[in-house]
């Protein structure tokens, strides 16, 4: 048969069948699923500062992460990375250290633009920054609006019909004052205590990385670039939580 006959004939079959039929004829029996688009994936967006951002210094953060550990699982996943560095939950106008769109600022079109199955939110290491020196200076973002801003998040998703998984911010190492972590456990708290309320995931990245830090075999060995950004480590750690979470949730919604 000619040549430019048989592809077009294979253009017009589904992606499926076209893979069979190339693993037939090149003697593989290996048994595959094959997603033909990426309707038929879970969509999820992560949605956060620069510990959800891609970062030229880490192989894989834990959202590029998550599609093959996910597959593991029998779930098809696509992920659409909002994260931007330097982001609080807020506005720009809260807050104008870093010029870029923060949380409320691209909520609409860098999370629900989207159409997204599933949301995971990654704030509070900027918002609970303190600028000033002394225990006693303010965050960037009160706490009370801090509140608000993910409360405004969860409700907008869930009419949307989307889940939501909530990261609480892990705590700060090396050149850090102990009194950001006091101020920033603060913000942790909110975050669980959200998730509670709105029955959605919770990833303790606080808990997380303490719990890794205080293990006799770990202490010795760093998951921070900087004291504040996971490395490759640190970024696995997460994505295998989130990635459990996530089946956590499937599952539920199944039953």
């Amino acid at each position: 048969m000619n040549l430019l006959v048989v592809l077009f004939l294979l253009k017009l079959l589904p992606l499926t069948v076209v893979e069979t039929l190339i693993n037939h004829y090149s003697g593989k029996e290996t048994e595959i699923e094959t997603i033909s688009s990426m309707g038929d994936k879970l969509k999820i967006v992560a949605f956060g500062n620069s510990i959800t951002a891609t970062r030229s210094t880490i192989e894989q953060v834990f959202a590029q992460r998550l599609p093959s550990l996910l597959l593991e699982e029998g779930i098809a996943a696509v992920v659409i990375n909002s994260g931007i560095p330097g982001s609080h939950t807020g506005s720009i106008k809260d807050h104008d250290l870093f010029k870029i769109k923060h949380g409320m600022d691209r909520f609409e079109t860098d999370v629900l633009a989207h159409n997204p199955d599933l949301v995971i939110i990654g704030f509070g290491t900027n918002d609970a920054h303190i600028d000033d020196a002394g225990p006693d200076g303010k965050s960037r973002i009160p706490l009370r609006r801090y509140k608000r801003n993910l409360t405004f998040m969860i409700k907008e998703l869930k009419a949307q019909g989307a889940d939501v998984i909530l990261i609480a911010p892990n705590g700060l190492r090396g050149k850090y004052p102990e009194y950001q972590n006091v101020r920033l456990k603060q913000y942790v708290e909110v975050v669980k205590k959200l998730a509670k309320r709105y029955h959605i995931g919770l990833i303790d990245n606080f808990k997380l990385f303490s719990d890794y830090y205080d293990s006799k075999e770990n202490r010795a060995e760093e998951i921070l670039l900087d004291g504040v950004h996971p490395n490759d480590k640190g970024h696995a750690l997460m994505a295998e939580e989130i990635s459990q979470e996530i089946v956590r949730i499937r599952k539920l919604k199944d039953q």
